[in-house]
Protein backbone atom coordinates (compact mmCIF):
# COMPACT_ATOMS: atom_id res chain seq x y z
CA UNK A 1 0.00 0.00 0.00
CA UNK A 2 1.24 3.49 -0.83
CA UNK A 3 2.51 5.63 2.04
CA UNK A 4 1.04 8.73 0.37
CA UNK A 5 -2.50 9.60 1.47
CA UNK A 6 -3.41 11.09 -1.90
CA UNK A 7 -2.29 10.28 -5.41
CA UNK A 8 -0.57 13.10 -7.28
CA UNK A 9 -1.22 13.90 -10.92
CA UNK A 10 2.34 14.77 -11.84
CA UNK A 11 1.47 16.00 -15.34
CA UNK A 12 -1.13 18.35 -13.93
CA UNK A 13 1.30 19.51 -11.25
CA UNK A 14 4.03 20.06 -13.85
CA UNK A 15 1.61 22.07 -16.00
CA UNK A 16 0.59 24.16 -12.98
CA UNK A 17 4.26 24.78 -12.19
CA UNK A 18 5.30 25.68 -15.75
CA UNK A 19 2.21 27.83 -16.44
CA UNK A 20 3.00 30.05 -13.49
CA UNK A 21 6.66 30.32 -14.49
CA UNK A 22 5.69 31.32 -18.02
CA UNK A 23 2.95 33.79 -17.15
CA UNK A 24 2.32 34.58 -13.47
CA UNK A 25 -0.18 37.28 -14.43
CA UNK A 26 -2.46 34.70 -16.02
CA UNK A 27 -1.89 31.63 -13.81
CA UNK A 28 -1.96 31.25 -10.01
CA UNK A 29 1.01 30.19 -7.94
CA UNK A 30 0.87 26.47 -7.01
CA UNK A 31 -0.71 26.24 -3.58
CA UNK A 32 1.83 23.80 -2.16
CA UNK A 33 4.91 25.85 -3.10
CA UNK A 34 5.95 29.04 -1.35
CA UNK A 35 5.52 32.12 -3.59
CA UNK A 36 9.08 33.19 -2.83
CA UNK A 37 10.41 29.90 -4.15
CA UNK A 38 8.25 30.06 -7.29
CA UNK A 39 9.44 33.59 -7.92
CA UNK A 40 13.03 32.38 -7.66
CA UNK A 41 12.33 29.63 -10.23
CA UNK A 42 10.59 32.06 -12.54
CA UNK A 43 13.39 34.62 -12.34
CA UNK A 44 15.97 31.94 -13.09
CA UNK A 45 14.18 30.67 -16.19
CA UNK A 46 13.06 34.03 -17.56
CA UNK A 47 16.35 35.82 -16.95
CA UNK A 48 18.27 33.09 -18.79
CA UNK A 49 16.00 33.35 -21.82
CA UNK A 50 15.96 37.16 -21.78
CA UNK A 51 19.75 37.30 -21.50
CA UNK A 52 20.13 34.96 -24.45
CA UNK A 53 17.77 37.06 -26.56
CA UNK A 54 19.65 40.24 -25.63
CA UNK A 55 23.03 38.78 -26.59
CA UNK A 56 21.81 37.36 -29.91
CA UNK A 57 19.70 40.33 -31.00
CA UNK A 58 21.84 43.28 -29.81
CA UNK A 59 20.49 45.85 -32.28
CA UNK A 60 16.88 44.87 -31.64
CA UNK A 61 17.56 45.15 -27.91
CA UNK A 62 19.18 48.55 -28.34
CA UNK A 63 16.31 50.17 -30.22
CA UNK A 64 13.76 49.26 -27.53
CA UNK A 65 13.68 50.87 -24.11
CA UNK A 66 13.81 48.59 -21.06
CA UNK A 67 10.04 48.38 -20.62
CA UNK A 68 9.40 47.62 -24.29
CA UNK A 69 12.08 44.95 -24.33
CA UNK A 70 10.86 43.28 -21.15
CA UNK A 71 7.32 43.14 -22.54
CA UNK A 72 8.56 41.62 -25.80
CA UNK A 73 10.72 39.02 -24.04
CA UNK A 74 7.91 38.19 -21.61
CA UNK A 75 5.39 37.76 -24.44
CA UNK A 76 7.76 35.35 -26.19
CA UNK A 77 8.46 33.49 -22.94
CA UNK A 78 4.76 33.19 -22.11
CA UNK A 79 3.24 32.34 -25.47
CA UNK A 80 5.75 30.61 -27.72
CA UNK A 81 5.62 26.80 -27.39
CA UNK A 82 9.37 26.18 -27.73
CA UNK A 83 10.27 22.54 -28.26
CA UNK A 84 14.07 22.73 -28.34
CA UNK A 85 16.15 21.84 -25.26
CA UNK A 86 19.12 23.83 -26.65
CA UNK A 87 19.77 27.46 -25.78
CA UNK A 88 21.55 27.93 -29.13
CA UNK A 89 18.22 27.33 -30.90
CA UNK A 90 16.27 29.92 -28.92
CA UNK A 91 17.01 32.69 -31.50
CA UNK A 92 15.42 30.59 -34.24
CA UNK A 93 12.42 29.98 -31.98
CA UNK A 94 12.20 33.75 -31.48
CA UNK A 95 12.08 34.26 -35.25
CA UNK A 96 9.21 31.74 -35.46
CA UNK A 97 7.41 33.62 -32.68
CA UNK A 98 7.74 36.97 -34.46
CA UNK A 99 6.62 35.48 -37.76
CA UNK A 100 3.72 33.36 -36.59
CA UNK A 101 2.53 34.35 -33.13
CA UNK A 102 3.40 37.95 -32.35
CA UNK A 103 0.32 40.18 -32.29
CA UNK A 104 1.48 43.54 -33.62
CA UNK A 105 1.25 46.39 -31.12
CA UNK A 106 1.86 50.11 -31.44
CA UNK A 107 5.45 49.85 -30.16
CA UNK A 108 6.47 47.32 -32.82
CA UNK A 109 8.62 48.54 -35.67
CA UNK A 110 7.63 47.39 -39.18
CA UNK A 111 11.15 46.04 -39.75
CA UNK A 112 11.32 44.04 -36.50
CA UNK A 113 11.03 40.59 -38.08
CA UNK A 114 13.54 41.38 -40.83
CA UNK A 115 16.05 42.87 -38.39
CA UNK A 116 15.72 39.87 -36.08
CA UNK A 117 16.21 37.50 -39.03
CA UNK A 118 19.32 39.38 -40.13
CA UNK A 119 20.80 39.20 -36.63
CA UNK A 120 19.90 35.50 -36.41
CA UNK A 121 21.73 34.85 -39.73
CA UNK A 122 24.88 36.42 -38.30
CA UNK A 123 24.65 34.19 -35.24
CA UNK A 124 23.83 31.06 -37.26
CA UNK A 125 26.82 31.56 -39.55
CA UNK A 126 29.15 32.21 -36.62
CA UNK A 127 28.38 28.78 -35.10
CA UNK A 128 27.79 26.84 -38.33
CA UNK A 129 29.65 23.54 -38.59
CA UNK A 130 29.83 23.87 -42.38
CA UNK A 131 33.29 24.10 -43.92
CA UNK A 132 34.65 25.06 -47.31
CA UNK A 133 37.44 23.38 -49.23
CA UNK A 134 38.74 26.57 -50.84
CA UNK A 135 42.43 27.23 -50.24
CA UNK A 136 44.43 30.21 -51.40
CA UNK A 137 43.40 32.48 -54.25
CA UNK A 138 41.43 30.95 -57.09
CA UNK A 139 41.20 32.51 -60.53
CA UNK A 140 38.65 32.14 -63.30
CA UNK A 141 40.46 30.48 -66.20
CA UNK A 142 37.60 29.74 -68.60
CA UNK A 143 33.82 29.58 -68.73
CA UNK A 144 33.73 25.79 -68.45
CA UNK A 145 34.76 25.93 -64.81
CA UNK A 146 32.11 24.85 -62.30
CA UNK A 147 31.21 27.21 -59.50
CA UNK A 148 28.99 27.02 -56.43
CA UNK A 149 27.88 29.17 -53.55
CA UNK A 150 29.79 28.67 -50.30
CA UNK A 151 27.66 27.06 -47.59
CA UNK A 152 28.94 29.88 -45.38
CA UNK A 153 27.41 32.59 -47.60
CA UNK A 154 23.72 33.47 -47.51
CA UNK A 155 22.21 35.91 -50.03
CA UNK A 156 19.33 37.82 -48.47
CA UNK A 157 16.60 40.18 -49.66
CA UNK A 158 14.74 42.48 -47.29
CA UNK A 159 12.23 45.31 -47.64
CA UNK A 160 14.19 47.39 -45.12
CA UNK A 161 17.96 48.15 -45.02
CA UNK A 162 18.41 46.09 -41.86
CA UNK A 163 22.19 46.53 -41.81
CA UNK A 164 21.74 50.29 -41.27
CA UNK A 165 19.15 50.19 -38.50
CA UNK A 166 20.23 51.76 -35.21
CA UNK A 167 18.73 54.01 -32.52
CA UNK A 168 19.48 56.90 -34.91
CA UNK A 169 17.86 55.26 -37.95
CA UNK A 170 14.42 53.75 -37.43
CA UNK A 171 12.52 53.83 -40.74
CA UNK A 172 8.77 53.46 -40.46
CA UNK A 173 8.24 52.86 -44.18
CA UNK A 174 10.17 50.58 -46.50
CA UNK A 175 12.20 52.28 -49.25
CA UNK A 176 11.05 51.83 -52.83
CA UNK A 177 13.95 49.50 -53.59
CA UNK A 178 14.52 46.26 -51.63
CA UNK A 179 17.77 45.74 -49.75
CA UNK A 180 20.04 42.97 -51.07
CA UNK A 181 22.84 41.57 -48.91
CA UNK A 182 25.14 38.60 -48.65
CA UNK A 183 26.24 37.60 -45.17
CA UNK A 184 29.24 35.28 -45.08
CA UNK A 185 31.91 33.84 -42.82
CA UNK A 186 35.45 34.37 -44.03
CA UNK A 187 38.59 32.25 -43.67
CA UNK A 188 39.32 33.91 -40.31
CA UNK A 189 35.86 32.82 -39.07
CA UNK A 190 34.67 36.42 -39.01
CA UNK A 191 31.09 37.11 -40.14
CA UNK A 192 30.79 39.96 -42.64
CA UNK A 193 28.21 41.38 -45.02
CA UNK A 194 28.23 43.04 -48.42
CA UNK A 195 25.44 45.18 -49.83
CA UNK A 196 24.60 43.85 -53.29
CA UNK A 197 23.36 45.21 -56.58
CA UNK A 198 20.33 43.42 -57.95
CA UNK A 199 22.53 41.63 -60.51
CA UNK A 200 24.93 40.39 -57.84
CA UNK A 201 22.03 39.21 -55.71
CA UNK A 202 20.51 37.40 -58.70
CA UNK A 203 23.91 35.79 -59.36
CA UNK A 204 24.25 34.46 -55.81
CA UNK A 205 20.59 33.48 -55.59
CA UNK A 206 20.98 31.52 -58.85
CA UNK A 207 23.96 29.66 -57.40
CA UNK A 208 21.98 29.00 -54.23
CA UNK A 209 19.24 27.33 -56.28
CA UNK A 210 21.52 25.51 -58.75
CA UNK A 211 24.08 24.28 -56.18
CA UNK A 212 26.72 23.75 -58.90
CA UNK A 213 26.80 25.20 -62.41
CA UNK A 214 29.46 26.08 -64.95
CA UNK A 215 30.22 29.75 -65.51
CA UNK A 216 28.86 29.81 -69.06
CA UNK A 217 25.47 28.46 -67.98
CA UNK A 218 25.42 30.80 -65.01
CA UNK A 219 26.00 33.81 -67.25
CA UNK A 220 23.21 32.72 -69.57
CA UNK A 221 20.83 32.67 -66.62
CA UNK A 222 21.72 36.03 -65.09
CA UNK A 223 22.37 38.13 -68.21
CA UNK A 224 19.64 39.31 -70.60
CA UNK A 225 19.71 38.04 -74.16
CA UNK A 226 21.97 39.97 -76.53
CA UNK A 227 23.73 41.67 -73.63
CA UNK A 228 26.89 43.54 -74.60
CA UNK A 229 30.45 42.62 -73.66
CA UNK A 230 30.67 45.25 -70.92
CA UNK A 231 27.79 43.68 -69.00
CA UNK A 232 29.35 40.23 -69.36
CA UNK A 233 32.69 41.60 -68.19
CA UNK A 234 30.98 43.15 -65.16
CA UNK A 235 29.41 39.80 -64.32
CA UNK A 236 32.75 37.99 -64.63
CA UNK A 237 34.40 40.63 -62.47
CA UNK A 238 31.68 40.20 -59.84
CA UNK A 239 32.15 36.43 -59.84
CA UNK A 240 35.92 36.83 -59.42
CA UNK A 241 35.44 39.26 -56.53
CA UNK A 242 33.12 36.79 -54.81
CA UNK A 243 35.67 34.01 -55.47
CA UNK A 244 38.37 36.14 -53.83
CA UNK A 245 36.21 36.40 -50.71
CA UNK A 246 35.34 32.66 -50.87
CA UNK A 247 31.67 33.50 -51.24
CA UNK A 248 31.74 31.65 -54.57
CA UNK A 249 33.82 28.50 -54.84
CA UNK A 250 35.47 27.17 -57.99
CA UNK A 251 35.11 23.42 -58.08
Amino acid sequence: MSNFPHSVDFKAKQAEFSNYIRDPAAFPCPEDVKPERMQMYRSLFFNNVESFLSSNFPVLRKIFNDNQWQRLAQDFFAHHPSTTPYFSEIPEEFIAYLQNERETIADDYPFMLELAHYEWVEMALSISQEETTATGTQTIADFSQTISLSPLAWPLAYQFPVHKISPDYLPLQAPEQPCYLVVYRDSDDQVNFIELSIMSYFLLHTLQEQQTINIADCLSKILPENSDESLESSAIEAIQQFVNKQIILIR
